[in-house]
């Protein structure tokens, strides 16, 4: 079942896990997160996953929501979130959509295994996109004082 939101039709449980991730956000702890977003992986599936949600999520979702969902994501698959970083990371390097970017630099690991490469492609997206440039730097600048 889906419900219609902006152009897209938005599958009832990713609405749900949202919804429970923003509702629990301001709690100690998740507790009915978890459930809510492995509830997304066993009916949308893994293949394709970050692809998929960013067609299906309407833009009036917040990037901070989008980016903690593929968070939680992460957690629930059987690759610990291996293909959606890769797919985020295709995202920084076609540097073309202004929300992927957005949501790739929110997430709560470093893009790219490679700190150089990370360096080299947040740089161009800073170029390209000085809305996010401050983030980009600041992702370079933590990355390098670990």
């Amino acid at each position: 079942m889906t419900t219609p939101v902006g152009k897209f039709d938005v599958h009832q449980v990713v609405v749900k896990a949202l919804n429970m991730i923003e509702k629990e956000s301001l709690e100690p702890e998740y507790t009915e997160a978890f459930d809510a977003v492995r509830a997304v992986v066993i009916e949308l599936g893994e293949q394709n996953l970050a692809d998929l949600l960013f067609a299906d999520i309407s833009d009036s979702v917040s990037v901070l929501q989008v980016s903690r969902l593929f968070d939680f994501l992460a957690w629930q698959t059987d690759d610990n979130g291996s293909a959606m970083t890769r797919t985020v990371e295709r995202w920084l390097i076609e540097g073309t959509n202004l929300r992927k970017i957005q949501i790739a630099l929110n997430l709560g690991v470093y893009p790219f295994p490679d700190a150089l490469e990370m360096r080299r492609v947040l740089s161009d997206v800073a170029v390209t996109h000085p809305q996010v440039a401050d983030k980009c730097q600041q992702l370079i600048a933590s990355r390098q004082g670990r």
